[in-house]
């Protein structure tokens, strides 16, 4: 079986992560992994099952891409297996600039002022904005940047599933602007709490840093932080008054020493220079 459906594989079959890690090593390594009776049915299976897949993606305006296709392999490459990925739209630029913006999905009226302001700025200045569609921070940044140009959103769900559903129309404005949205989860999959966290590694691992404007201590967004960290990314955070609670996540950070200070978008752009972080 070739790798193109090697990733289509290892994206949707229930397998563990150990043994998806397994296979991509043996394959590597120019070996056939060794599989099962049980897992070599279900990759006969899933070969026979590619034709309705990738028409099932046409069906719904969308394309599902495969290792070896145009654009696809630089954003592959920082993962630990190849997977699969369905798109409505166009994919994030491969060069330039990627910014993701997170935070809570509880935000402050002021938090969503701040961040969609910042996202258009950003976008202005030719930094591609990234963020995960959820409520709060993540919708105000999607909506910021489509004020100055393209957006986009990566998915913790299937497309037939976006989640949350209100941000539909938000996800059809973002194609329309020339962005798109990715997940690598097929169109049927809901959205459970378990594809979140690998939402979270392909916003941190496609983008040159994370920046946090808002996020209480125990916010979801602080796990994409510390993912970017662990990736070897920038971190940058809004700071807050001591006593309101939306500032607990960024001024812990910044205690921490793992996060740059951020007093405005001109302080992002500067840390980043012209071609990535500086």
């Amino acid at each position: 079986m070739d790798l193109p459906l090697w990733a289509l594989a290892f994206t949707v079959l229930d397998w563990p992560e150990r043994r998806k890690a397994e296979c991509w090593a043996a394959l590597q390594a120019g070996a056939e992994p060794a599989l099962s009776a049980e897992q070599t049915g279900a990759l006969a299976r899933l070969e026979a099952d590619l034709p309705r897949r990738l028409q099932e993606a046409r069906d719904r305006g969308a394309r599902l891409l495969l290792p070896g296709e145009a654009g696809v392999d630089a954003l592959l490459a920082p993962l630990p297996y190849p997977v699969a990925l369905w798109v409505r739209g166009t994919l994030p630029p491969a060069e330039g600039r990627r910014i993701a913006i997170v935070g809570s999905r509880q935000a402050s009226v002021r938090g969503k002022a701040r961040t969609r302001a910042w996202a258009k700025a950003l976008t202005e200045a030719g930094v591609a904005v990234l963020s995960g569609l959820a409520r709060g921070i993540d919708g105000a940044a999607h909506a910021g940047a489509l004020e100055a140009g393209p957006t986009w959103g990566v998915l913790g769900s299937g497309l037939d599933h976006p989640y949350p559903p209100e941000h539909g129309p938000l996800m059809d404005r973002m194609v329309a602007a020339g962005g798109g949205v990715i997940t690598p989860f097929p169109p049927e999959a809901p959205p459970l709490k378990w594809h979140f966290p690998r939402r979270n590694w392909l916003l941190a691992a496609w983008t040159d840093g994370i920046l946090v404007t808002e996020a209480r201590l125990k916010s979801g967004s602080l796990v994409t932080a510390r993912l970017a960290l662990d990736l070897g990314k920038e971190l940058w955070v809004c700071p807050g008054a001591p006593e309101d609670p939306s500032a607990e996540g960024p001024n812990a950070l910044l205690r921490e020493g793992a996060a740059r200070l951020c007093r405005s978008p001109s302080d992002l752009l500067e840390d980043l220079g012209p071609g990535g972080v500086a």
